[in-house]
């Protein structure tokens, strides 16, 4: 389905897709919070010794660890950040996109225009669930048709019947044609609407 479709623009959704990317970051820093902390829990009873620019330090190992993880955990937190980022966005952007055509096609539909199809690239998410929605418009436009052909093949017996009682002529076609084929008409829409379940049907 619409292979050939290229989505230039990465925020089509900016709420969904800025929470998401937000939850993923908070997520990077809360999980180096707590592994700075566990590390400290599980090495509180030691000691370390640490030589650093020339210098030999003794001290525990979490109050080193700590002052470790604080000179190179922003480098941390910051690369790991934006690689979240640059990477939830390209993730997000697979499910917003057929999520903003679902809602395109669902308001067409609303506004009873059933003419639009969802067409989504091959790594887009949701391609059964836009097979399935395209499959009911298709359907729901041939079903449409159908009842639209009937209905004006209805005006047009209706028209016969109002002339031939207007200049008190016979049907050409034989007494009761127009209603027969009315009511074989009536049938058909009938035939047609009956194999819907309506919220009136319940």
């Amino acid at each position: 389905m619409g292979n050939s479709i290229k989505r230039r623009n990465y925020f089509i959704k900016k709420d969904f897709q800025g929470k998401y990317i937000f939850n993923a970051f908070l997520l990077v820093v809360l999980g180096s919070i707590l592994f700075g902390l566990m590390l400290s829990f599980f090495s509180s009873n030691t000691l370390s010794i640490v030589y650093d620019n020339y210098h030999l330090q003794l001290g525990t190992t979490p109050g080193i660890l700590l002052d470790r993880i604080l000179n190179t955990q922003w480098l941390f937190v910051v690369l790991g950040g934006l690689t979240v980022v640059v990477l939830s966005l390209f993730l997000t952007h697979r499910i917003a996109g057929p999520f903003f055509r679902f809602e395109k096609t669902l308001d067409s539909m609303t506004d009873k225009d059933l003419t639009r199809a969802i067409h989504l690239r091959t790594k887009d998410e949701g391609k059964e669930l836009a097979g399935k929605i395209n499959e009911f418009n298709k359907q729901l436009s041939f079903d449409l048709s159908r009842i639209k052909y009937n209905a004006r093949d209805i005006s047009r017996c209706c028209s016969n019947i109002k002339a031939s009682e207007k200049n008190g002529t016979e049907d050409p076609e034989g007494p009761g044609s127009n209603l027969e084929q009315l009511e074989a008409l009536n049938s058909k829409i009938l035939e047609i609407l009956d194999q819907y379940t309506l919220m009136d049907d319940r």
